[in-house]
């Protein structure tokens, strides 16, 4: 093939997607596939669903994910950054007296503003039998990111406003304690809980409260 018909055969295919426009896809994607989970269920939905809905070719969704469970996994870690992102702001501005008592309600009300994040991260299950190493939490650094309460705890016990103890443990025992507050208040918003504002400030001071002993 000489030099020029090479050159004609290059120029017939599609041009290359640019970076912008693969990111556009990327998240058009995440959405689509967000809702479809959210409406059937994560074993409900499959690669071809996710490739209808977000009105692409199923050659360029493979291209960008893979499989089912990568983009799951994208949009759980884009939700955690979010989370992340408002925690850190959060912690910035509180001063060393309230932080803790901060930074509980501050995860609280992320949630309550992006209810079907909080689904979408907490009611999808995307286990997968005997495939332990697949596994988000480990994957993608999740115990770490919540190192900004183990932080909050060290110094609170410092400053004598909580007991003395292993800060993980403690950390564990707020984490399971804020979020049951938030799978309440978002799962079942039927029952009659009050107002949440009051709910949630009234259990994370008794919860803290009970920490000081």
């Amino acid at each position: 093939m000489n030099t020029e018909t090479s050159k004609k055969t290059r120029t017939r295919g599609r041009p290359s997607r640019t970076p912008e426009q693969i990111e556009e896809s990327r998240q058009l994607i995440v959405a689509s596939a967000k809702d479809l989970f959210l409406s059937e269920g994560y074993q409900g939905v499959t690669m071809r669903k996710i490739a209808a809905k977000s009105e692409c070719l199923p050659a360029t969704l493979y291209a960008i994910f893979p499989n089912k469970r990568a983009i799951l996994y994208h949009l759980w870690d884009t939700v955690f950054i979010k989370l992340m992102e408002y925690l850190y702001s959060k912690n910035e501005k509180a001063i060393p007296e309230n932080r803790l008592n901060v930074l509980c309600n501050a995860f609280v009300d992320f949630w309550l503003e992006h209810p079907e994040d909080y689904i979408a991260i907490f009611t999808i299950d995307d286990r997968v039998p005997n495939q332990k190493e697949d596994n988000f939490v480990l994957n993608f650094n999740v115990t770490q990111r919540f190192d900004i309460f183990v932080g909050a705890i060290i110094e609170a016990q410092s400053l004598g406003q909580i007991s003395a103890g292993d800060p993980n443990e403690l950390n564990n025992i707020l984490l399971c304690c804020i979020q049951g507050i938030t799978f309440n208040l978002i799962t079942i918003p039927e029952y009659p809980w009050g107002e949440p504002g009051r709910l949630k400030t009234e259990s994370i001071r008794i919860m803290l409260n009970g920490l000081k002993n």
